[in-house]
């Protein structure tokens, strides 16, 4: 459940380093961890098509976990 909070900070920010800010991780463990997550899902997170598709992902896990 913890890596969940690496897509979701990067979805948020757009941004490798800010989203490494906000989860107090340097951002190449951001990357490394976003890499290894899209290679699992089969989606590269960090093209803007990626970003996207992983973001409606994220909101409508949230929809639905409510």
């Amino acid at each position: 459940m913890r890596k969940i909070w690496t897509p979701c900070a990067y979805c948020a920010t757009g941004s490798l380093r800010r989203a490494a800010d906000l989860l107090h991780l340097h951002h190449s463990s951001v990357s490394r961890r976003l890499e290894q997550i899209g290679k699992t899902l089969g989606v590269e997170l960090t093209e803007p098509a990626g970003l996207m598709r992983a973001g409606l992902a994220l909101t409508t896990w949230r929809l639905l976990d409510d």
